[in-house]
């Protein structure tokens, strides 16, 4: 499911929690386009917070990062 998808599944509950009122499309559209990218804000810094820590070993090529294993 892409973005704007998405979006549109966030704006019509927002549509339905409303009370299914017509003629707030575009207000429900920005609201749900925060949401998606609030959530979307959410989901990078848990990834980032998950990855585990991390090696740096230097060779000739240049620096290489690792991911060290949890084994």
């Amino acid at each position: 499911m892409g973005q704007e998808d998405e979006i549109r599944l966030i704006a019509y509950a927002i549509w339905e929690k409303e009370g299914c009122m017509d003629g707030h499309d575009c207000e429900h559209w920005f609201k749900a386009e925060a949401i998606w990218g609030q959530n979307r804000k959410e989901k990078a810094a848990a990834k980032n917070t998950t990855m585990g820590p991390q090696i740096s070993q230097k060779t000739a090529k240049g620096t290489v990062v690792k991911k060290k294993s949890h084994k």
